[in-house]
């Protein structure tokens, strides 16, 4: 069996009559060809003649950069308007250096040094998904490359701000009475994604519960818009809504058909003034997400309700925030086990 560019080409085998019999398979078509000839050779010649044939039948002709867009334009009404919005960009901005090089002329060396190159503007994160989408249009156009051989830059550990309960405290003190009153005070309590408490209608609170079913993101020209959907199937919950936030719901003027008719970026803005106002670090709306995440963990609730509550399809944030609390009770566990073991050693005669 031999690889071939775009498919298999199998050995020869020999036929009761003599001559001999050779099969090729098209990768792109997934069809298979026999092929005879009164020599091994010949047969063998035949096959990878015509899976040659096919495999020029199927290139693109085509630049890096019409790949990349038609790649774009093939997941529009799939993927969300921030997703598409972020390839865009990438699409504008970072792949100059290859935008055009013919996809089938690409070599990993010429990606390699576009990553070099980048990896000085770039943060690694960045650099990550702009590879990622690259490829992923190439892999799309059929272009056969070692990938994996292309190295990026590594992405650094970085320690994730999650206020602790004193910190907590002070946010939901801070707040009260401002413009950020509710939206801060459902990231806190309740974890909501920032889309999620900017799409929050009047009309989504019936005096008990939430209902989150929409979000309000940017679309590819970089706008916000509200769509009636969440970020995934297991975002579209309902929330049982008490204590301090339904006091907080109850008691608020109807300004608007929105909980908060704020823009997300100014909601920020607002909350970074008063955090520096009072001492604390300038924490995101995502971070008290993880911080809701860590509460919960801590009060023992179990991750299958966890997930449910903070709308996630897979643990990997959960996972995340165990980390973050086993880090942080790493030196009170170490003291707590010396203490221990001092104590059983003083004590060994009784």
């Amino acid at each position: 069996m031999a690889q071939w560019k775009g498919g298999i080409v199998l050995r020869a085998t020999k036929l009761p009559s003599g001559n001999w019999r050779c099969r090729a398979y098209d990768n792109n078509t997934k069809k298979c060809k026999s092929f005879t000839a009164s020599t091994k050779k010949e047969a063998e010649y035949l096959a990878s003649e015509w899976l040659n044939d096919k495999s020029k039948k199927n290139i693109v002709d085509e630049t890096v950069q019409q790949c990349v867009k038609s790649y774009i334009e093939s997941k529009e009404n799939i993927l969300s308007p921030s997703s598409i919005r972020g390839y865009l960009i990438i699409l504008s901005n970072s792949i100059e250096e290859i935008s055009n090089i013919n996809i089938n002329k690409l070599t990993e060396r010429d990606l390699q040094l576009w990553i070099n190159n980048n990896s000085k503007r770039y943060k690694p994160k960045s650099i990550k998904s702009q590879y990622g989408l690259v490829t992923a249009a190439l892999r799309q156009a059929k272009i056969q490359l070692d990938y994996n051989s292309v190295l990026l830059p590594r992405i650094p550990k970085v320690e994730k701000k999650i206020p602790n309960e004193k910190e907590i405290a002070i946010i939901l003190h801070m707040i009260e009475g401002t413009s950020v009153e509710l939206p801060v005070t459902i990231a806190v309590t309740l974890g909501l994604r920032q889309s999620e408490i900017a799409a929050l209608k009047w009309s989504d609170y019936d005096g008990h519960m939430l209902n989150i079913h929409a979000a309000i993101v940017l679309d590819k020209d970089n706008k916000f818009v509200y769509k009636n959907t969440t970020k995934s199937e297991a975002s579209t919950r309902q929330i049982e809504v008490d204590g301090i936030l339904k006091e907080r719901l109850d008691r608020a003027e109807h300004k608007s058909e929105f909980i908060s008719p704020m823009l997300s970026h100014s909601v920020l803005r607002k909350f970074n003034h008063l955090c520096d106002k009072h001492g604390l670090p300038r924490f995101t709306m995502h971070e008290q997400r993880h911080g809701n995440a860590s509460m919960m963990l801590a009060q023992g609730v179990p991750d299958k309700y966890a997930m449910k509550r903070l709308g996630q399809s897979s643990p990997n944030m959960v996972k995340e925030i165990y980390q973050h609390l086993y880090e942080s009770k790493e030196k009170e566990v170490a003291q707590t086990m010396s203490a221990t073991y001092k104590n059983i050693y003083d004590n060994k005669d009784t």
